[in-house]
């Protein structure tokens, strides 16, 4: 039961290749019990986000009424009956806060910039100083430029690579070369593409992207890559937490559970249905290059407060309605928005 639930979420969640949704078709017609489950099972799933989505619309509307506590002692237990039976359905984060104690306003991004970053070693090309370099193909030209710090150089080099070699390796070091060139917009592009394309290079992408994004005063943009990586990142984990607490001012408390958070608003940049909404990808699915960011607004059903949220690694599907659970971080003085962090 516990594996075709996980099969049924990923079908759902458009997390299967092209083979597995050919053997998923197939069981569908072959198999009347696995055929039950999934219709149970995509039941559920709109129940709940239809039944979340009205409950939120009412909500909406009617902002000056107070909510009474039966109703939602009533709600609250049928969410829970719901999400015992669906459990794989749901997006399931532990849930944290953060005090904002400094405006994001007064952050000097720029100067955290300065303050942590630094050039990532070229580890791709597999070109040891000192040695001798064939120059005379592209690849070459364009890594050794690196090595030396030619970065324009490097840039030129890897922008043409990329015409012919779509890998992780060209379009993280491509990044690079735009930071230090001074290119943020395309640097904030390729960092992006090898976050949400490719296995390799995701936490080091991540980690120059949001240097990126702070020093383009991008705070808010930033803020998600650093608690993301605060919270399951290895080789940058530390200096996330540093700048999150040191820098702009954030600190963690005891963990606290508010009950489940309902998304009010999701957009999903570039917008394309063959990828889910999350873009343009090519026939076979597998590649988008563009930077892919998600956004919008959730609101926590207890005390109707609103958080914004943004990733530049977008969620699958996810849309108005969803239930889900986040990190918070919210601004010290009362009245202030905070932002939520939807991590899947």
């Amino acid at each position: 039961m516990k594996e075709n639930l996980e099969l049924i979420e990923a079908y759902l969640n458009g997390n299967l290749n092209a083979n597995e949704m050919l053997d998923f078709d197939e069981r569908l017609k072959s198999d009347p019990e696995f055929q039950l489950e999934f219709q149970e099972a995509k039941l559920i799933k709109n129940v709940i986000r239809e039944g979340v989505k009205a409950k939120v619309l009412q909500t909406l509307k009617n902002k000056e009424a107070s909510i009474k506590n039966r109703k939602i002692t009533k709600t609250h237990t049928t969410m829970k009956k719901f999400i015992s039976i669906a459990a794989s359905l749901l997006l399931v984060v532990s849930l944290s806060y953060y005090g904002f104690f400094s405006g994001t306003s007064e952050v000097d991004g720029a100067k955290i910039f300065g303050q942590y970053y630094q050039a990532y070693t070229n580890i791709a090309s597999g070109i040891e100083r000192g040695s001798t370099v064939d120059l005379s193909n592209l690849k070459s030209r364009a890594y050794y430029a690196y090595d030396l710090g030619n970065y324009e150089e490097a840039e030129r080099g890897l922008a043409e690579l990329i015409k012919t070699e779509k890998n992780a390796d060209n379009y993280f070091y491509l990044g690079i070369s735009h930071i230090e060139t001074g290119d943020m917009e395309a640097a904030k592009e390729d960092l992006n593409i090898v976050l949400n394309n490719y296995s390799k290079y995701t936490e080091q992408a991540q980690w120059y992207l949001a240097l990126t994004l702070l020093k383009d005063g991008s705070i808010e943009e930033a803020l998600s890559n650093l608690v993301d990586l605060s919270v399951k990142g290895e080789s940058f984990k530390e200096k996330s937490l540093e700048i999150l607490e040191k820098e702009l001012g954030f600190k963690s408390f005891s963990e606290i559970d508010p009950g489940p958070v309902i998304v009010i608003e999701a957009h999903t940049r570039p917008e394309g249905e063959e990828s889910g909404g999350l873009g343009n990808y090519t026939p076979d699915g597998s590649f988008i290059d563009q930077r892919q960011v998600q956004f919008g607004e959730v609101m926590n059903p207890n005390t109707r407060e609103t958080f914004n949220f943004f990733n530049d690694r977008p969620l699958r599907g996810l849309r108005e309605g969803d239930i889900v659970q986040c990190i918070i971080l919210t601004r010290g003085k009362k009245g202030k928005k905070g932002y939520a962090f939807l991590l899947g």
